[in-house]
């Protein structure tokens, strides 16, 4: 389920995703290589695009869990949540998934 975020008029909306981080940090960096803000507002955009970055970075690993999840079920070809274990997985198998 896709994260809530209260918008400007108080309803709740989608958290942005993948793609919508990124390009906010790209445009952050280009607004701040282009030298026109002030200090106080490039740092401002520089916390901003490092958050985002973060966003996205946890999204690439969480992306990156669920492919290797997938392929260590090998031939199973079934995605399952990753905190939701096999029912009757103990945890406790050889190589350790």
């Amino acid at each position: 389920m896709a994260k809530k975020t209260v918008n400007a008029d108080g309803g709740a909306s989608p958290a942005p995703g993948f793609e919508e981080l990124l390009a906010e940090a790209e445009r952050l960096a280009g607004s701040m290589e282009e030298g026109g803000l002030g200090l106080d507002e490039s740092i401002r955009s520089y916390e901003k695009g490092v958050e985002n970055l973060r966003r996205c970075a946890d999204m690439l690993r969480a992306a990156g869990e669920k492919v290797q999840m997938l392929l260590e079920k090998n031939g199973a070809f079934r995605l399952e949540d990753l905190d939701a274990p096999d029912a009757g997985d103990d945890g406790d198998d050889e190589d350790g998934y």
